[in-house]
């Protein structure tokens, strides 16, 4: 009989994972584990400061660590610095991942960036910034891969949206337009990739204690905590919300207890979502 406690952990050995914004935070978590699990991992980020948003993004010395800890459990990591709003970066890492692999099963779109101000205070890098890397990254990332994904006997893609994605949040117009997005992306992804038996679901996470999250902090001049309970007030279940906790949901989309989900979208979110 089918050990159900098994069967919510995926077996992905042998396969492949790209990974974005896999320096830090959510993408560092997503990469362990799936290494854990048995996969080769490619794993993808920016590794350099931008002009939006202002915080410090992830650098090359943490993707290296996050590299050495995939080694270290045996399996292959790829790094790949490229910007998900640059096409060409993009295209080039999708066939670095082929050279190096000739093979990709999992593709998980991890990056993100965000800035806070009313809508009518935007200005036009800001809205550009979030939008072409949570949206038009994701979107660009998975046209580097489909073609390897349609070849993989089991292809996943499992977008990381936002609880921002169902629904509006004051003073995030960019990032809850960029978000909606995503859910819609996902949705029709699933629908045109079905019959290559390629799954595409999307993670509602709520507030994740992240690095992206302190850096939305200091940009508005306020502590995690802070920022933190500026949130938690939605949350049915009073408790931060971890990496890890993003990551569990990530693997039980990826096992073959979620086979026949697909154009799913998993709110990880503390029940913030029931309100």
């Amino acid at each position: 009989m089918l050990d159900p406690r098994s069967a919510a952990v995926p077996d992905l050995t042998g396969q492949v994972a790209l990974v974005t914004g896999a320096a830090r935070g959510q993408g560092r978590s997503h990469c362990i584990a799936l290494a854990e699990c048995g996969a080769d991992i490619a794993a993808l980020d920016v590794c350099r400061d931008l002009d939006v948003p202002s915080y410090p993004l992830a650098t090359r010395t943490e993707l290296d660590d996050v590299v050495a800890a995939v080694e270290g459990l045996g399996r292959r990591a790829l790094p790949l610095v490229a910007d998900v709003r640059d096409p060409g970066e993009v295209a080039s890492a999708g066939e670095t991942v082929e050279e190096a692999f000739g093979r990709l099963d999992v593709l998980v779109n991890n990056a993100a960036v965000v800035t806070s101000a009313p809508f009518w205070e935007l200005s036009e890098a800001q809205w550009s910034a979030v939008v072409d890397t949570n949206l038009s990254g994701v979107w660009r990332t998975t046209v580097a891969a489909v073609g390897l994904l349609r070849r993989s006997p089991r292809g996943r893609i499992v977008n990381i949206a936002s609880t921002g994605g169902v629904r509006a949040v004051p003073e995030f117009a960019h990032y809850v337009a960029a978000k909606h997005g995503v859910v819609g992306l996902t949705r029709a992804m699933a629908i045109e990739l079905a019959g290559a038996n390629v799954t595409v679901n999307a993670i509602l996470p709520g507030a994740v204690d992240s690095p992206m999250l302190a850096g939305l902090a200091d940009e508005l001049g306020l502590t995690p905590a802070d920022v933190h309970k500026r949130w938690l007030h939605d949350q049915l279940l009073n408790e931060v919300i971890t990496s890890d906790e993003v990551t569990g949901a990530l693997l039980w989309l990826l096992s073959d207890a979620a086979r026949h989900v697909t154009g799913h979208c998993l709110a990880v979110d503390g029940g913030a979502l029931a309100r």
